[in-house]
């Protein structure tokens, strides 16, 4: 079965995250084996989201940054760092297109978001949160998992 892709308003982060991959450097990690270090792998995805969503909760509570803005653009983040420096692989997944990064970010760092700092969101806030993970059970739903 294809990897689940969402089809949010959202779909700008990947075109965003390959123009930053034209005008950015690979990072050295990368550059100094020639190229992307194939595939990362699950947990490297899991820490980034992790730290992602610490990151969306800090600026939405402390700095009142809007969730969704943060959320995007770690996101973005997410996927320049997976499209150059893993090549647009995941471990289990395989290669990705930057639309499929992204929206895999956005949904893993938003259930985190929901898991660690909801209760302490605006109600937009709530309501975006909400919003991607309904989008993300119709979705799982439509496909029959």
């Amino acid at each position: 079965m294809p990897p689940f892709v969402l089809r949010p308003t959202h779909a700008w982060i990947a075109s965003a995250a390959l123009a930053l991959s034209a005008v950015l450097p690979l990072p050295a990690a990368a550059q100094a084996q020639g190229g992307p270090t194939g595939p990362i792998p699950q947990q490297g995805m899991n820490d980034m989201a992790l730290a992602a969503a610490v990151n969306v909760c800090e600026l939405a509570v402390e700095e009142k940054v809007p969730v969704q803005k943060s959320v995007l653009s770690n996101a973005k983040a997410m996927t320049y760092v997976v499209t150059n420096v893993y090549g647009s692989q995941v471990a289990g997944a395989g290669r990705l297109t930057a639309e499929q990064i992204a929206n895999g970010s956005i949904v893993q760092v938003v259930g985190r978001v929901r898991q660690g700092c909801y209760d302490k969101l605006t109600a937009a806030d709530k309501k975006f949160i909400d919003d991607i993970l309904a989008e993300v059970n119709r979705a799982v739903q439509s496909q029959g998992r």
